[in-house]
Formats: C-alpha cells, sequence, structure tokens
C-alpha cells in the first residue's frame, strides 16, 4: 500500500504533466506566411494627383542635382542618400500601377543605397553603394521609356549619355567620382523631367475642357416694358392729324 507521503509526490506530479501538456496544446505549430519580397509601392489611383506630385517630385530631385558634387565627401553622401529617396517616389509614379517583379527589384536596390547612405557606417566607402544605385534607377527608367515613353524621340541621347557617365564611374575615385556623380544624377533629372512634362502634356489632351456659361449679351438680355422717347421734334403735318 503507498503511504501518504508517496501519493501525493505522484499526485503532484500527474497535475504537473498534464499542466505542462495544456501549455504545449495552446502553442500554435502553424508558421507564419512569408513576407511579400519587393512589395509593389502604393501609388496614387488618381492620375491627376500622380502627375501633380512627379512633378513637385522632378522639381526636388532637380534641386538636389544642382547641389552636387557637395563641399565635401559627407555631404556629397547626404545628398546622394537625398536623390535616391526621391527616386524612390518618382520611379513607381512613372512606372504607373501593377508594376513587375524586376521594376521592385531595380526600386529595391535604390531603396538599399539609400539606407546605406543614409544610416550605414560613414567609414565605408560610398562609391560602390552610389555606382549601385545609379545603375539600377538607370535600368528602371530605361525599361519604362522603352514601355511608356517609346515617342519620345529626346530621351535617347540622354540615356546614351547618362550611360557613358555610370560607365565613367568605374575608372574614377575620390572627389572625381563624386563630379561624376554629379553629372550622372543630372543627367537623371533630365530624364525625369522630360517624362513629368510628356504625362502632363497626356493629361491635358485627356482632360475635357471645361464649359463656363456665356456672358449675357444685348440681344439676349429681356426687353424692358418702357421705350425712351424719340426726341424728334412732331411735324405740323402729324399734329394736325
Amino acid at each position: 500500500m503507498i503511504g501518504l507521503p508517496m501519493k501525493s509526490a505522484a499526485m503532484f506530479a500527474l497535475a504537473a504533466v498534464i499542466t505542462c501538456v495544456g501549455c504545449v496544446k495552446t502553442r500554435t505549430t502553424i508558421a507564419p506566411p512569408p513576407a511579400q519580397p519587393n512589395p509593389p509601392p502604393i501609388v496614387a489611383a488618381d492620375p491627376t494627383v500622380r502627375v501633380q506630385t512627379l512633378g513637385r517630385l522632378a522639381d526636388a530631385f532637380g534641386r538636389t542635382s544642382n547641389a552636387l558634387p557637395g563641399d565635401s565627401a559627407t555631404q556629397h553622401r547626404q545628398l546622394m542618400a537625398g536623390a535616391f529617396a526621391q527616386l524612390v517616389e518618382i520611379l513607381p509614379i512613372l512606372q504607373g500601377p501593377n508594376p513587375g517583379a524586376e521594376f521592385r527589384q531595380q526600386l529595391q536596390v535604390v531603396r538599399d543605397a539609400q539606407s546605406e547612405l543614409a544610416t550605414g557606417p560613414s567609414d565605408l566607402p560610398a562609391d560602390p553603394t552610389i555606382d549601385t544605385g545609379l545603375r539600377a534607377s538607370r535600368d528602371a527608367l530605361s525599361a519604362i521609356a522603352q514601355t511608356g515613353f517609346y515617342d519620345q524621340a529626346g530621351l535617347a541621347p540622354l540615356f546614351d549619355r547618362l550611360a557613358a557617365k555610370i560607365n565613367e564611374l568605374d575608372t574614377v575615385r575620390g572627389p572625381l567620382h563624386q563630379v561624376v556623380t554629379g553629372d550622372a544624377v543630372a543627367l537623371t533629372s533630365q530624364i525625369v523631367t522630360g517624362m513629368a512634362d510628356t504625362l502632363t502634356h497626356r493629361l491635358a489632351e485627356q482632360t475635357p475642357p471645361t464649359t463656363t456659361p456665356a456672358a449675357e449679351t444685348p440681344a439676349t438680355a429681356p426687353a424692358t416694358a418702357t421705350t425712351e422717347p424719340s426726341t424728334a421734334p412732331a411735324t405740323p403735318q402729324a399734329a394736325g392729324k
């Protein structure tokens, strides 16, 4: 016969096991769904809002390009981080809704370059990150031009000059690299501005003109109840009749 102390110990151990099993059952073994790689950016549905936003961003990007290469390596790094941040907003608007996987990957590269320049170690060389970001933005703009802006012949020379500048980045270092980077961003800004102007013109052509009510003219004015008396003197013949 089991003594009272041993029986109590056995019952306590059994209760602990039951409690532990209950704890295990409360945990889920279903893994959460994986995050979508490079999710599509959010773009305004209203085309008028998109075009207005694009115009504002293109102007800001142009001002950033004019400030390059900056007065120091630190300022140059900050300006390029700002330029990539602006491109992260500009490129999805130019691309439009439902971007493909390749565009999302290119946009992610530009976003990573911006993050690395803005928050990465200051002693890490910035040139490779800048080169990678510029190539990704150039590739994204080139793909957009081939689909949505194929009728703009003026963009082709700009893309040729931009490709030459980006290739030149592989052969220069230091302050000269910063100068060539500024030239590449300036060419990118010209391409963005050209695309923004094209979208503005397309939107204006698709928007029906607004009509205003015509001004009231004397011919359509309501007739008055009285008429002015004649100022010609009455003739004697008329007065005698």
